[in-house]
């Protein structure tokens, strides 16, 4: 299993709880007209439609239980905000802030000259220009 397919798969359930009785009620409709037009004494239509009701009780499922989840989640977060407020967050921001130098230090860090070493005499001069 991917990662990529984990992070979606809540999405496809919460989609395929919603579109699964449309496609439920199509396909049903479907083969009760070929059941219809064809009928030589079996309605055998009713298995169609209890293998897409089970199809759509499970759809339905996955889908609940993906937004619980969701749910879950969020309430953790909103009881961890409370509990901890904003000084933790300014604290983590200030933190990320230290963690993550600006654009304008790592250019600068990045157009300072090196000092390079002479092999003939051990000393340190300037850097000439880029070593190609």
């Amino acid at each position: 299993m991917s990662l990529f397919s984990v992070i979606t798969s809540p999405i496809k359930d919460v989609t395929q709880a919603i579109t699964m009785p449309f496609k439920a009620v199509f396909v049903v409709g479907l083969c009760w007209a070929i059941n219809a037009m064809t009928y030589s004494g079996v309605w055998w239509v009713k298995w169609v439609a209890l293998g897409m009701g089970i199809a759509t009780v499970v759809a339905v499922a996955r889908g609940l239980k993906s937004l619980l989840l969701l749910a879950l989640v969020a309430w953790v977060g909103t009881k961890v905000y409370q509990r901890y407020g904003q000084a933790a967050r300014q604290q983590f921001d200030d933190w990320v802030a230290k963690t993550q130098p600006a654009a304008a230090q790592v250019l600068a860090v990045l157009r300072t000259p090196v000092p390079v070493r002479d092999p003939g005499n051990g000393d340190a001069q300037a850097n000439r220009g880029p070593v190609h």
